[in-house]
């Protein structure tokens, strides 16, 4: 009984055998290696098959087992054949994508042997003691053969685990993909189709143990490209901004680098890498986090905000805007970029930045007229020149206002006040401006009236007067450049139009003009009537003279009612404009009304605009 069941055991293995040694056929075929003779084999594996043919055995009772046993043995050195082929293989290939594609094999060929050890051992096992059991001695030579072989057998099972260990030919190839994978992100072609190919291709195969050098590695390439040693400079209150004004430039022009070049560039190739990796697990957007987190972007905004600790001054504030100028410009692509968690760090102190930024600059803008005031004490040139104070604060103001730093300047006062919960309008701004140059008319009235000599105070007025065209060319300047004198279409009735638009925009932009400065007072007497007297004076004669540059062709059209189109005469110009400089006292008074005189005035500019052009 127990012999037959000892024989239904050996066909079953004999069958599961069979599909391995079909296995193991069709694996040597798809390896394409399946011509190759192993060469050197196994000594003693070799020696037991020799045996169990020898002539002697075929007369034996258990003739049939011990040739059976031959099998599993042979497909076992058929798959270590092919190993030490492909072990042969990965020391000759150098083409990367050839050298993945024959270690993905020589994974596959080691898994293979050791399945095919374990099928060969238990065939062995079962023999060994179907043998025994049915009256083969211990000493039988082929049984102590079998048992020898058992023991190779195992030593061979264990050939893929020592093949991982370090050392083994598994360890060394996947070493040398790392060691490549590495050097080719150091390439300044990193991102070539043909770079992309092979990086993708190693990521396959190395999985997730290759994120880790991939930080790496780009991390340790834009640390060098910010080797700057200003990044690490303190600053405190007691530096001038002049002093490190060299700094700034340098950190604006590498944070726009930073993110507009360096960055940008990072985020792309995160995400073409690790493409076939998925998006599921973000992986992409975790290894840009935590390049940019460590790659010294967090040291480049840390400065930005050390700029702010620098001491108080009018240098200072105009630094500052270029400063909040430069992170406005890389705001969007900013936002864009620096998400997920890993990225927090970055977006709290660029938070910080800005603060210190807007506050800065807040600071020292609402101080500068007391700053002012606090030089009237001084004396005037005593030769009754222009004092260096009016000279630096017009043209810091000039500066102020002009195009690049006015729209910059109006968004910091804007989100200043709207942390405040307060709504911001352009007349703060320009009311500031003004406030600075009124202390700067205060002071020339107090440096005036201190000369004892009245010519001499005349004199200086009159070289301080300059002062004033600053706020007619912030408030009139646009306005004005639309009166330009140029040459108009060949067609009259096209010039006539065209005439006609301009005359149009002009008043709705006067008009637009007056009711946002109307309300607007000016305490001083003296300043108010030099400043209405400037604005006349340039206005005035613009418009008039850009009316009597093309007043025949509005005669073509309409001999008897030339003025049919204009809102403004010259003289009602005029009128209209005395009107918007008045005392505090004026202005209260006339509050109630001033939308009745507007339209009576409206009125009569309208009926004088029906007048004939003598008077212009």
């Amino acid at each position: 009984m127990a012999e037959a069941k000892s024989l239904e055991r050996l066909k079953e293995m004999r069958s599961l055998l069979k599909s391995e040694m079909e296995k193991s056929e069709t694996f040597s075929l798809v390896l394409e290696k399946t011509g190759s003779k192993l060469q050197d084999i196994n000594r003693r594996l070799l020696s037991l098959e020799a045996d169990v043919k020898v002539e002697r055995w075929r007369s034996s009772p258990f003739s049939d087992h011990i040739r059976h046993t031959i099998a599993p043995i042979s497909a076992v050195l058929r798959v270590f054949a092919t190993v030490q082929e492909l072990e042969r293989s990965l020391m000759s290939c150098s083409e990367v994508l050839g050298y993945v594609s024959d270690v993905n094999r020589l994974g596959e060929a080691f898994k293979l042997l050791s399945s095919s050890c374990v099928l060969a051992l238990n065939w062995l096992e079962d023999t060994i003691q179907f043998l025994s059991e049915n009256g083969m001695p211990e000493d039988h030579p082929c049984g102590l053969r079998f048992k020898t072989s058992i023991t190779f057998l195992q030593e061979l099972q264990m050939t893929e685990a020592h093949a991982y260990l370090k050392g083994g030919s598994l360890c060394t190839a996947l070493e040398n993909l790392e060691t490549e994978f590495e050097r080719i992100l150091e390439e300044e072609e990193v991102l070539s189709e043909s770079n992309l190919r092979k990086l993708q291709t190693i990521i396959k195969r190395l999985d997730a143990h290759c994120v880790p050098s991939y930080i790496k590695i780009r991390t340790r390439v834009i640390q060098k490209r910010f080797e700057n040693d200003y990044i690490h400079k303190s600053i405190t209150e007691a530096d001038n901004v002049q002093d490190i004004e060299g700094d700034i430039d340098q950190w604006r022009l590498d944070m726009e680098i930073a993110v507009k070049e360096i960055y940008e560039f990072e985020s792309k190739l995160c995400y073409q890498v690790f493409e076939d990796v998925g998006e599921e697990h973000d992986v992409p957007l975790r290894c840009f986090g935590a390049i940019a987190s460590s790659s010294g972007l967090l040291q480049l905004l840390r400065f930005g905000s050390r700029i702010s600790k620098c001491k108080k001054s009018p240098p200072k504030l105009l630094k500052l805007l270029n400063c909040f100028s430069t992170m406005d410009n890389i705001r969007v692509e900013f936002n864009r970029l620096f998400r997920g968690e890993l990225c927090s760090d970055i977006r709290r102190e660029t938070r910080e930045l800005i603060s210190n930024l807007v506050n800065g600059v807040c600071e020292i803008f609402w101080e500068l007229p007391c700053q002012v005031e606090l030089q009237r004490p001084n004396r005037p040139p005593l030769d009754g020149g222009v004092p260096k104070l009016v000279s630096v604060v017009t043209e810091y103001c000039n500066k102020l206002l002009g195009d690049k730093n006015k729209p910059v300047l109006s968004k910091i006062l804007e989100i200043y006040l709207g942390w405040k919960k307060e709504k911001y309008q352009e007349e703060i701004l320009i009311g500031h401006i003004y406030n600075i140059l009124r202390e700067i008319a205060l002071n020339l009235d107090a440096w005036s009236s201190s000369n004892k000599e009245t010519a001499l105070s005349y004199i200086f007025m009159m070289n301080n007067h300059s002062h004033f065209s600053l706020y007619v060319k912030e408030s009139w300047g646009k306005l004005l450049s639309l009166l330009t004198i140029k040459a108009q279409p060949v067609k009259r009735k096209r010039a006539r139009e065209s005439i006609k638009r301009t005359l149009q925009a002009f008043a709705e932009g006067f008009d637009e003009i007056y009711t946002r400065q109307a309300h607007w007072v000016v305490e001083d007497e003296k300043l108010r009537w030099k400043i209405c007297q400037a604005v006349v004076r340039t206005v005035v004669p613009r418009y008039k003279s850009y009316l009597q540059s093309y007043i025949m062709l509005l005669v073509e059209e309409d001999p008897m009612s030339p003025g049919k189109d204009l809102n403004y005469t010259p003289k009602g110009l005029e009128m209209k404009l005395k009107t918007m400089f008045r005392s505090k006292e004026e202005t209260e008074k006339t509050y109630k009304y001033s939308h009745f005189v507007n339209k009576v005035m409206d009125l009569g500019v309208t009926q004088n605009s029906h007048l004939t052009f003598e008077a212009i």
